[in-house]
């Protein structure tokens, strides 16, 4: 996946999952209470919610690794 790919995933609110390491995370999407949209990332066990793209950018991670580092990879 691409930077642009994952821009318009979050663009159009797909929901996507991919496998790293035998594991499977998700990408969806929820609003809060006063209308804010947030992008929920994670494992089945620990999913973590982000206000923008900027901040799931440069908080997001897989195991160690920024997802923004390894765009590339999945």
């Amino acid at each position: 996946m691409t930077k642009d790919d994952f821009l318009f995933l979050v663009e159009t609110e797909t929901i996507h999952d991919f496998i790293y390491k035998g594991k499977t995370y998700t990408i969806t999407y929820d609003k809060s209470h006063d209308g804010r949209k947030w992008i929920i990332f994670g494992d089945i066990a620990d999913k973590q919610k982000y206000d923008s793209v900027g901040e799931f950018l440069n908080k997001a991670k897989i195991e160690n690794h920024f997802f923004k580092d390894m765009l590339d990879i999945f």
